[in-house]
């Protein structure tokens, strides 16, 4: 592990959200977005670029808040893991972190615990303060694409382009496998109560599984075969996907079971999802450079913004 601390001045995903904001004028999110050009950005409530950080040397694959919003952490093609401050976007640390590029992180609910998956096929914990290496978990046979935290933290999910779901607990043990997609696997999100595990792949299908004994509980087929993002509202009640195809798709969740979808349509794929804290906006980015705001109760467009380069993930700032 290499650590490089600099002076002030200042990579598919994970959602934390912001406070309140009007029903009738929705405030947007601060938010950082990664990006194909090396960059990390930074958004402010008015859909402003307020800062570019040059994060990695390649694209930038993940990028996460800390539960604190303090620090901005970003994966990239350059097989690190890059912390930096959010005040004054100072990089704090530099981890050499993988055998290949870092493609998907995930923080515990009371930051101390950093997972990363790589396309080198393995998990690493890592201690998020400090950097120090915690567990190597060879989790996959092909690279690890999706990581997701138990809200109580005892626990976390990887999925793999091996269509695996591996699911362990927090010290790295293996508590169960499912075998579901006939694809890669490309997002996950638990349930707010951590009763259920919601995957996605690039076979089409949105799965509900059981998060103690691992049984399917429902299922829906989407007509693109590639679904990209997936994302659950604050409250739990509302999925969000969307694929290659540029749809975005918006479910209700009732017990588990996904229905009553709405839709809206954009240029091209989108990559990367995430919702504000009060559940009123859902945030867009991908491979159109854009990043759009959108309505939750009717998916109506209320903002968006351009960047230089495709957006890879989307963090919305704690």
């Amino acid at each position: 592990m290499r650590r490089a601390f600099a002076t002030p001045g200042w990579l598919l995903a994970a959602i934390v959200v912001v406070g309140p904001a009007s029903a009738q004028s929705p405030s947007a999110p601060p938010l950082a977005t990664s990006s194909t050009d090396r960059y990390v950005r930074l958004w402010d409530a008015a859909g402003q670029q307020t800062r570019s950080i040059l994060a990695h040397d390649g694209v930038v694959t993940c990028v996460i808040y800390t539960p604190d919003g303090k620090r901005i952490i970003s994966g990239g093609d350059d097989k690190t893991i890059r912390i930096h401050t959010v005040d004054d976007g100072a990089l704090e640390n530099t981890i050499d972190a993988h055998d290949k590029a870092v493609l998907c992180l995930a923080i515990s609910p009371d930051g101390r615990t950093l997972a990363s998956g790589g396309a080198d096929n393995k998990v690493k914990l890592w201690n998020a303060m400090t950097g120090s290496l915690l567990k190597t978990i060879t989790a996959h046979s092909q690279p690890v694409r999706a990581l997701a935290w138990r809200p109580d933290g005892k626990g976390f999910a990887s999925g793999g382009a091996d269509r695996l779901i591996q699911v362990w607990r927090s010290d790295g043990s293996l508590a169960g496998t499912i075998v579901g997609h006939d694809e890669a696997i490309t997002a996950l999100a638990y349930s707010k109560d951590g009763q259920y595990l919601f995957s996605a792949a690039a076979d089409g299908y949105i799965k509900v599984w059981n998060a103690q004994d691992f049984g399917l509980v429902s299922r829906q087929k989407l007509p693109e075969r590639v679904l990209l993002s997936l994302a659950l509202s604050p409250d739990g009640k509302q999925l969000a996907t969307a694929g290659q195809d540029g749809r975005i798709r918006l479910w209700t969740v009732t017990n588990a079971v996904l229905s009553a979808e709405q839709s809206a349509q954009t240029d091209r794929g989108i990559a990367a999802l995430a919702w504000s804290r009060d559940g009123q906006m859902l945030i867009t980015g991908g491979s159109d450079k854009t990043l759009r705001y959108w309505s939750s109760r009717d998916l109506t467009s209320l903002l968006q913004g351009t960047q230089p380069a495709a957006i890879t993930a989307i963090s919305v700032a704690p």
